[in-house]
């Protein structure tokens, strides 16, 4: 598979799928209701910070929206003859897009919404039955006052963790996704603890 690579195709499918992940939907929908994401509650151009601050339906579509990045960029690696592994590195570049975007000064969110549906393209089966469980898992978690991303993330995850000897796409996908998944949750951490360092 490796060595039928196109790299040129890879390439291609890496830049794509950067400025995918860069567009900003968070502050354009936020703007048209005249508010700046990135000086509102969090500071992040994301679903969770526009819902609470712009509102559930501009929230809603926010979601929907970056998790549609996700699904784009690995159809496009995929359209472009991308299999395997290598479409980790397109889905890798459109979570950093979405983090650093080239459009609103390197600035962004967490990546959530767009890891989600990078995991619904690259697993769809499974990816699906996460991403549900994960939902369950957090809905349940914010009811008790705990941190919903958090468990959810960490009960999606796991389940596909369990679930990756049977899965038609391999062990390797899997952990591919599964440290997509770790790589986003670092970058949340590490986000927020310098947000409330920076804030007086």
């Amino acid at each position: 598979m490796i060595d039928s690579l196109n790299p040129s195709n890879l390439i291609l499918a890496i830049i794509l799928g950067f400025f995918l992940g860069s567009i900003p939907l968070a502050m354009l929908l936020s703007r048209i209701q005249g508010v700046d994401i990135f000086s509102t509650g969090t500071g992040l151009a994301g679903a969770a910070n526009v819902y609470r601050n712009v509102g559930p339906i501009s929230g809603a579509l926010v979601f929907a929206g970056d998790t549609v990045k996700g699904v784009l960029a690995v159809t496009v690696a995929h359209r472009l003859g991308l299999e395997g592994e290598v479409v980790l590195l397109p889905a890798l570049a459109a979570l950093v897009g979405h983090w650093r975007s080239v459009f609103t000064k390197f600035r962004g969110g967490d990546g959530l919404s767009t890891l989600l549906g990078i995991t619904i393209a690259m697993i769809p089966l499974y990816g699906v039955l996460a991403v549900l469980t994960g939902a369950t898992v957090g809905f349940i978690a914010r009811g008790m006052g705990h941190h919903a991303s958090l468990w959810g993330g960490t009960a999606g995850y796991g389940f596909l963790l369990v679930r990756a000897p049977v899965t038609s796409v391999g062990v390797s996908l899997v952990l591919g996704v599964v440290l997509l998944a770790l790589l986003v949750l670092a970058h949340s951490v590490v986000g927020h603890r310098r947000r409330r360092t920076a804030s007086p």
